[in-house]
């Protein structure tokens, strides 16, 4: 394929009404409640929390798309509301493929990084998913199989829907801030989007239900621990045919200001900012870059 797609190449990526596809998607999911100021704290508004402080996470293998990728990942996504519907606002994303990185940032906002690792394992009864990065494992849900698909989790995990093609789904709704910082390093792009994404999953076969633990940890690139585990109160395993439907703009941030704490985790620079930080050269340095403003 060239650098420039031809008139034929654009009509058919025009017409194909691409909608991402996983097939047999491998996924051990835990629900686990958190502190609720603390979620207070890290919701950026509009978004608001739920009356229980709850967090979903989990480790997923995607063995079969339709765009041509196969990898894996982490997340963890912290309940809210938005106006008078409930979602999930993701804090976290390790993926081992940057197609898959890359598709989920720049289209949805999704906040991806590359792992170095991510496994999902299971023998017999026992399964366990783990999330390494920058050589610390951040993300560990390890769980022993005991009993089929709860209400319980179905209530949590998302709405009992039918797709256009009659199947029952279960629909959760994504909530995301798409953003880029502006080149100058001043501000962003644009102001910062809240995206609202939903997706379906469809049953692949048995729901199994676990018990066990969820262990998150924190470097400065990536501070999970600080979303603490206060009480698990399921984990599940199986597999999900799943289809992430178009996402639309629901708001925007018109305080970039008041955005602006919650948009360094995106990438991993800030820490290493902070850390070398000196008060001692500010005079300097606004010196420096208005200098180099000139060029």
């Amino acid at each position: 394929m060239p650098f420039n797609l031809t008139p034929e190449d654009l009509h058919k990526m025009k017409n194909s009404h691409f909608m991402p596809e996983f097939k047999n998607a491998e996924m051990l999911l835990a629900t686990y409640l958190t502190d609720a100021n603390l979620v207070k704290e890290i919701l950026p508004r509009p978004l608001m929390p739920t009356e229980v402080p709850m967090v979903h996470a989990f480790v997923a293998h995607y063995p079969e798309t339709n765009f041509g990728c196969i990898y894996s990942e982490g997340a963890l996504l912290l309940k809210c509301k938005f106006r008078r519907e409930q979602g999930l606002y993701c804090l976290s994303m390790p993926v081992d493929d940057d197609m898959a990185m890359i598709g989920g940032r720049e289209s949805y906002g999704y906040p991806k990084k590359i792992a170095d690792q991510i496994t999902l394992v299971k023998n017999d009864n026992h399964v366990t998913g783990s999330v390494i990065r920058k050589k610390k494992e951040i993300l560990k849900i390890e769980c022993e199989l005991t009993e089929g698909l709860t209400p319980d989790f179905t209530k949590d995990f998302g709405d009992p829907v039918i797709d256009w093609n009659g199947a029952s789904c279960f629909k959760v709704v994504m909530f995301l801030y798409k953003f880029f910082p502006s080149p100058g390093g001043t501000s962003f792009d644009y102001l910062p989007r809240l995206i609202r994404e939903p997706v379906l999953f469809r049953k692949g076969g048995e729901i199994l239900q676990g018990k066990g633990e969820v262990t998150v940890s924190s470097t400065p690139f990536d501070p999970l621990g600080e979303i603490i585990v206060n009480e698990v109160k399921s984990i599940n395993y199986g597999k999900w045919n799943n289809t992430m439907l178009p996402g639309k703009v629901v708001g925007r941030t018109w305080n970039p200001l008041r955005f602006l704490k919650h948009s360094f985790f995106k990438t991993d620079y800030a820490p290493v900012i902070l850390e070398n930080y000196d008060s001692a050269n500010d005079k300097r340095a606004k010196e420096i870059i208005k200098a180099a403003r000139k060029f």
